[in-house]
């Protein structure tokens, strides 16, 4: 019975973390696609900015990351496990990459892409936060990568922690109106999706979903307590000399 159960699991497993690559980059074509990706054929928001040769680079490489949260599960599970490891070497530096980046758009954002959402100085703090999360969760997914378990999650939830600006772009009025709590709502849905599954799979919940996860709405409920206080406005104010 318990080998019965394991193995349901197994196949189940394979198959989330490749649904889930999925979801999340739909999520993201959706966000972006007046903005960014299908600007030739559709007229982008007012509050887009002006597109630069960074942000094209920045685009890119998040497309790559986003594209690899398919790839490199979908690799895993047709067993192609060896692919699946050179490709992650490549993907250590393309993090680099996506983590840089992500770090010069958002100081750019507070002179011009924060449109419409308030003090954008303030709102830096979403973006901050967002970017070092997800610098830190990849971190402990290449140092565990022995532990398929906590690596597989960790790899899917670091996607999870760059979610806001997507669900941001979204073109809903809601999302403008109840920013930016609304920005968190994809990375909590995927947190809730993983203990779902684990819950229903597993039995129990892995602690990345309950110490990762928890951590991460806490970091959540953190920036929207600091920030509109006058330690983070200043800090904000010396991060945007740096654009």
């Amino acid at each position: 019975m318990a080998t019965t159960f394991a193995a349901t699991a197994d196949r189940s497993g394979r198959l989330f973390y490749t649904i889930m690559g999925i979801a999340i980059a739909v999520l993201v074509f959706a966000g972006y696609a007046q903005s960014y990706y299908l600007t030739h054929w559709v007229h982008p928001p007012s509050r887009t900015p002006a597109m630069t040769p960074w942000l094209h680079v920045h685009a890119l490489s998040f497309t790559l990351w986003i594209l690899l949260g398919i790839a490199q599960p979908a690799l895993a599970a047709s067993g192609r496990v060896e692919v699946h490891k050179r490709v992650g070497y490549a993907a250590v530096g393309l993090s680099l990459i996506v983590w840089a980046l992500g770090n010069l758009v958002a100081i750019q954002a507070i002179h011009v892409g924060y449109k419409g959402l308030g003090d954008p100085y303030a709102f830096y703090s979403v973006t901050f936060f967002s970017i070092q999360a997800f610098a830190l969760i990849v971190a402990l997914g290449v140092w565990m990568r022995h532990d398929h378990e906590a690596h597989k999650r960790l790899m899917l939830f670091s996607n999870a922690a760059i979610l806001e600006a997507a669900v941001g772009r979204l073109p809903l009025e809601a999302v403008v109106r109840t920013a930016p709590f609304s920005f968190y709502f994809g990375a909590d849905l995927v947190i809730l999706a993983g203990i779902a599954h684990d819950w229903a799979t597993r039995g129990r919940i892995h602690p990345v979903w309950t110490i990762g996860g928890g951590l991460l709405v806490l970091s959540q409920l953190f920036r929207l307590a600091i920030m509109h206080t006058e330690p983070w406005l200043a800090f904000a104010h010396r991060m945007a000399l740096l654009a």
